[in-house]
């Protein structure tokens, strides 16, 4: 414990390298290319810090992330980007060409016959946890629900919605992968014991039951 505090006090004032591809660059700068190549598209916060620093070990992503939203808020209050509405969090480059994006990419669905590549697409998360990473999303919906013990075909219709059995057949196994990752990683527990059940924190449950 005294070491991990440790690590975090040193980089508390020291600058965490972003990948090489914006070393040259300062953060806003860097922030302002994630968004152009990813115009008319909406990024969510988590999203921007993984393109600038790649992955993270939790209390880092945590101290990064603190400094990317400050970033983000002055770009956004002076104009250099958007804050999206209805989706806290995520930033998009211009709202006009996200709006023209979305209106453009109806047309075509209506006018187009379905395209076969498209079945290969992965399949989107609704809500507030469209355009995070998975791995995001999973700790995200656990935070969230801190007392909650969910088994893995819950947590995909809290992500998904209500999928068709193909659907689920292509998610349930990235889902897994990710949510051994977390486990792995301290993101959140597993249920001790148990299989297929994922919490926030395992030490919350053992509090609850002996109360």
């Amino acid at each position: 414990m005294l070491q991990q505090e440790a690590l975090e006090r040193s980089f508390l004032w020291s600058e965490i390298p972003m990948l090489p591809e914006y070393q040259s660059l300062n953060r806003t700068e860097a922030i302002l290319k994630v968004l152009q190549k990813h115009r008319g598209t909406v990024c969510h916060i988590d999203f921007v810090v993984r393109s600038l620093y790649g992955d993270l070990e939790p209390d880092i992503f945590k101290l990064v992330k603190g400094r990317v939203q400050s970033t983000l808020t002055y770009g956004r209050e002076s104009g250099k980007w958007s804050l999206v509405p209805g989706k806290p969090g995520s930033f998009t480059l211009d709202l006009k060409l996200l709006n023209s994006n979305r209106t453009s990419s109806s047309k075509k669905s209506k006018n187009r016959k379905p395209d076969p590549q498209a079945q290969t697409n992965t399949i989107p998360m609704q809500g507030e946890f469209s355009g995070q990473f998975l791995i995001d999303a999973l700790t995200s919906l656990l935070e969230q629900n801190p007392s909650k013990v969910f088994n893995v075909a819950e947590i995909i219709e809290e992500l998904y919605g209500e999928l068709d059995p193909s659907d689920v057949i292509e998610v349930k196994p990235k889902v897994l992968n990710e949510l051994s990752r977390g486990h792995r990683t301290g993101r959140f527990s597993r249920v001790p014991e148990e299989i297929g059940l994922y919490t926030w924190d395992s030490k919350l449950l053992q509090q609850a039951s002996s109360s």
